[in-house]
This record gives structure tokens, sequence and C-alpha cells, in this order.
């Protein structure tokens, strides 16, 4: 005989919508929670500040000897991005300059922590100091002498260039401007240069000596000529061609 089980089946459970979209609720609020947990601890942790960081690249090149011979050197370092999270060095801060190459009044510096959690970081940093220049105090054409009377001594306050500057009137007084100059220039050695005392064709004195004894006699510049450089001079006398050192006052000296 076979038995039946009268007692009815239990009918599958179906996943209703509202069902659904509590686990998804759920979900949700869990990984809200773990974010959250993480924010804390983040929030949590000792950051290294960001004064510490530019204090300490600051210091670095303010002891390099570049900076220290820069007459009341100005540093300024980049700010850092406020979003920048670094972890508090459990070691005093590091520095290195990248590069002692100042492009500009620019400088990179290197700035590292050694510690538990070491890290390192970039930053730029600009240079200003004062620097004295000589300046035209009135426009000047090409090949004129340059008196005391025409240049003034200025105080900047800019980034070093690396480039030979002039800030001493001695520099540039009795020099000739290679081409024509305006007024409130910035000299510089390579618009200078030493003037031409005699022309070619000028009527000049030579001046043979040796110990006390000289001789005077004159000649024709067959060349021009600027403060100590050689000649060829012709003695108006003999008519021979000679050569000799040119003086400040025009005159040809030749040794004997």
């Amino acid at each position: 005989m076979t038995f039946k089980n009268s007692q009815p089946q239990a009918p599958k459970r179906r996943t209703s919508g509202r069902a659904s979209s509590t686990v998804k609720s759920l979900t949700i609020v869990a990984f809200t929670a773990l974010n959250l947990f993480t924010a804390s601890a983040s929030i949590g942790r000792t950051l290294e500040p960001h004064e510490n960081i530019l204090a300490t690249a600051t210091q670095t090149i303010l002891e390099m000897p570049e900076v220290r011979s820069l007459s009341n050197p100005s540093i300024k370092p980049n700010n850092l991005d406020n979003r920048l999270r670094l972890t508090r060095c459990s070691e005093p801060l590091s520095a290195e300059v990248t590069s002692r190459y100042m492009r500009g009044g620019r400088l990179t510096v290197d700035v590292a922590c050694n510690g538990t959690q070491p890290w390192s970081i970039y930053v730029p940093v600009t240079i200003t100091s004062e620097i004295q220049v000589l300046t035209l105090i009135q426009a000047l054409p090409r090949d004129a002498i340059i008196t005391e009377g025409d240049v003034d001594v200025v105080t900047l306050r800019r980034r070093p260039t690396g480039l030979p500057t002039l800030s001493d009137p001695k520099q540039a007084i009795g020099l000739a401007a290679k081409r024509a100059l305006s007024e409130g220039t910035e000299l510089r050695p390579t618009m200078l240069k030493q003037p031409v005392i005699i022309k070619r064709g000028d009527q000049t004195v030579i001046t043979a000596g040796s110990g006390g004894l000289s001789v005077r006699m004159t000649g024709k510049a067959l060349e021009d000529g600027v403060l100590g450089e050689q000649i060829r001079v012709q003695n108006l006398s003999s008519k021979r061609t000679i050569q000799g050192e040119v003086q400040r006052d025009g005159s040809v000296l030749i040794g004997i």
C-alpha cells in the first residue's frame, strides 16, 4: 500500500522588490560607515605642518655659500597644495638642493623624512637680493666715452641672473659704448669697449727710450689703436715703419 504525504509542501520563497531594496540600503550604510572610519583614521593621524617643510627648504637655501654672498637675500618657497597630507616625521626633516645653478633666481629643494614612515617632496623656491648697478643718466651715441657725469649707481632688488654686472663707476669711466645706448640703460661689460685713442692717419708722437734716456719723434698712425694695443706707425723723418704700444695720452711707445 502506498501512502502519500498528506502535509502540503511549503511554496518556494521569492525575493520581493522590497527585500532587494533593503539589501541595497544595508550595503550603502556599510560602505558609508567604512568611509567614515577611514576618514576618522586619517584625521586622527598626526600630519607634518606645511610650515615645517617650507622652513626647512628656506633654511637650506640660506646656508648655501652662493646665497650667503648675496646682499640681503630673501627666500620665498612656493606654497604647498592644501590637499597635501604627509605623516609627521619621527625625525628632523632633511633637505638637499637638487642643483646649485640659479636659473633666474630659482632653485628646487628636496625635503625628506627619513623616519619610520619616510617620504620626500620637491619644493621650488625663488631668491631675490639687493644689487647695485650702473645706469646711464643720458643717452649716448656709439663710440662715446663714458664720463663720471654719464652714470649713476642704483640699488635694485631682483633675482640673481649670474650675468656680470657693473657696480662701480670706475669700471665704466673711460670706456666707449659699442653701440648707441638709451637713457636709463643698465650698463654691462659686454656693452663697453676700450676707446680708440689713435685713428689711422692721425699724427702722433713716437717715444723710444731705455733707462733714463728717451727719444721723441713725430709719426703717423697707420691703423686705429686702443689703449695698450700694438699698432704700426711711420716715422715721418725716416719714413720707416715701426710698431709700438698706444699710450693713454695718444703717443706710441716703442722699446729699444
